[in-house]
């Protein structure tokens, strides 16, 4: 993530609009550079909740492969533009060109950390489904994979999300249903959060 910008609040939303389409450029190479090298990846994080319908800022591009998809990331794009970001680092990638991290998850880790019961898949799994040509989680995959990485790994914001997924998407009690059971009742909370959220008056 780039260091906060500590200047002015109008240069600071000039840069964000200039990275929203680095973000675009680089999204769209990924694609091309992976399809051409038969590597299946599925698009999560900040990009998965736009295309539910919560727009969010975000500084880079979360995906998930296999872990053969990983290795052959490094073999074939390591010194042509899809970088470590420091040395050793498997999962932490940049794309030079463009200046976008590449955050990398591959099937089989659990979601949020040590103790989840949420298990990525391989993305070309049904967790997926496509959209313009690219995978992205379910609208209930999705909110599975906020809730367990706020439960496990502690991230708050990954909590807001689902509390303006679930407003954006107009979401009930139904919707609990076709969560992970361990994850229904903090769907419940961020549902009954999301009903008693006011505007500043």
């Amino acid at each position: 993530m780039a260091k906060p910008y500590r200047g002015s609040p109008i240069r600071e939303l000039e840069r964000a609009q200039t990275h929203m389409k680095d973000l675009a450029a680089a999204l769209q190479s990924l694609k091309k550079r992976f399809d051409e090298e038969g590597i299946n990846f599925a698009v999560i994080g900040a990009m998965a909740v736009q295309r539910h319908g919560h727009w969010r800022f975000t500084e880079d591009i979360d995906i998930v492969t296999t872990k053969e998809g990983l290795e052959r990331i490094h073999a074939r794009f390591a010194g042509r533009g899809i970088n470590p970001r420091a040395a050793g680092l498997r999962k932490k990638l940049r794309d030079s060109e463009h200046e976008v991290n590449i955050d990398v998850i591959t099937a089989g880790e659990p979601a949020g950390g040590a103790g989840s019961p949420l298990i990525y898949p391989e993305p070309t799994s049904d967790w997926f489904v496509e959209h313009d040509g690219l995978r992205y989680p379910t609208l209930e995959k999705l909110i599975d994979i906020k809730l367990a990485s706020h439960i496990w790994g502690n991230r708050a914001h990954d909590y807001a999300d689902v509390v303006r997924l679930i407003q954006a998407n107009r979401l009930d009690e139904a919707f609990a249903d076709k969560l992970l059971p361990a994850l229904r009742p903090k769907f419940l909370e961020a549902l009954d959060m999301s009903r008693r959220e006011k505007d500043i008056e």
